[in-house]
């Protein structure tokens, strides 16, 4: 038997169908193919997108209400800003995406790839991931406070200045991820991590335990 040790990839259709000239509340898509034309309000509602591929769409500031997103590919698309509260992504992959600031709290993530992307800023509060993989990403200033990963990785992710309070990272992956200066990095406790990464792991938990390097006192004498 396969041990699953990946995100599951989206299952794509062999063939597409072509993207509307506009997206609105309640939509459903079903194997399709859209582009940066499509013509998306501020506030979308109960979208569901399912064995589709979107590229290059600009969704920034956009607001996506009960969300649902299965076997969904998003290449170059800009979700700076965006507001994805409670969203349901299910084999979903971002590539080269631009996520800063885009918000994901409370949200479902399962076989989950974030790859090449920048989410400085992205909120991930009270989410809840299994078989996430972020590689090769931006997460300066993100927000993962409470958030629950099971099976997760965050591999080559640049974490400065992460709020980690209250998370539940044990047997997360964090090899080659820059952490410093991190708030909460008690939430490091049970986390993966390479030889190189000692100093720095070790500096944020000794902040967070208020441990004071200070020099020698001088000899007591008698």
């Amino acid at each position: 038997m396969r041990r699953k040790s990946l995100p599951d990839a989206p299952d794509l259709p062999p063939t597409w169908e072509p993207a509307p000239a506009e997206i609105g509340s309640g939509d459903v898509w079903d194997g399709v193919e859209a582009g940066a034309g499509v013509e998306v309000p501020e506030h979308v509602s109960d979208l569901r997108l399912q064995e589709c591929r979107w590229t290059g769409a600009d969704l920034s500031g956009r607001s996506f209400g009960a969300l649902r997103v299965r076997d969904t590919e998003f290449v170059q698309c800009d979700l700076s800003g965006a507001v994805l509260d409670d969203a349901v992504l299910t084999r979903v992959v971002f590539t080269d995406c631009r996520l800063t600031g885009t918000v994901l709290s409370g949200a479902e993530l399962t076989d989950v790839r974030i790859s090449g992307c920048t989410a400085d800023l992205a909120a991930f509060r009270m989410a809840r991931a299994s078989f996430l993989l972020v590689e090769d990403t931006s997460l300066r200033g993100a927000d993962l406070c409470s958030f629950r990963a099971a099976h997760t990785a965050l591999l080559g992710c640049d974490l400065t200045e992460a709020v980690l309070e209250d998370a539940q990272l044990a047997g997360t992956n964090l090899h080659g991820s820059t952490i410093a200066d991190v708030r909460g990095a008690l939430a490091l406790r049970g986390c993966r991590i390479s030889a190189d990464q000692l100093v720095p792991v070790g500096a944020a938990l000794l902040a967070a335990l208020d441990v004071q390097i200070t020099a020698a006192p001088p000899p007591v004498r008698g």
